[in-house]
């Protein structure tokens, strides 16, 4: 079964302006802005993304989520600390057509059965 890609969305750019997000330095968080990159990213992973539940740590706004659902992924789950990330994190969530799901905590401290 082939899965669609995500339905049109705000773009980061957009949604950093919109929620008013800025880069915390003691976070050490970084946002990937360019699509075309977090594909490239994907695709040159090699990734068994259909079959496999795919973690991802500190995803931010979001954007390489989107690269990793738009390639086929069925299970994905992020894990973010920071809450000013729900928002757009959310929206990625409700378009995602129970594909992706949040767990807003510290990837060190939380119950990893509860991924």
């Amino acid at each position: 079964m082939s899965l669609s890609k995500l339905p049109k969305l705000p773009s980061i750019r957009d949604l950093i302006r919109i929620y008013n997000l800025r880069a915390k330095q003691q976070l050490s968080q970084n946002f990937l802005m360019d699509k075309n990159i977090t594909d490239k990213i994907i695709q040159l992973a090699g990734l068994e993304l259909e079959n496999s539940l795919c973690v991802e740590v500190g995803p931010g706004p979001g954007l390489l989520t989107r690269s990793i659902l738009d390639k086929g992924a069925r299970n994905v789950v992020a894990v973010e600390k920071d809450p000013r990330f729900v928002p757009t994190l959310e929206q990625l969530q409700d378009a995602s057509e129970g594909r992706f799901n949040v767990i807003l905590g510290d990837m060190l401290e939380i119950d990893h059965k509860e991924i």
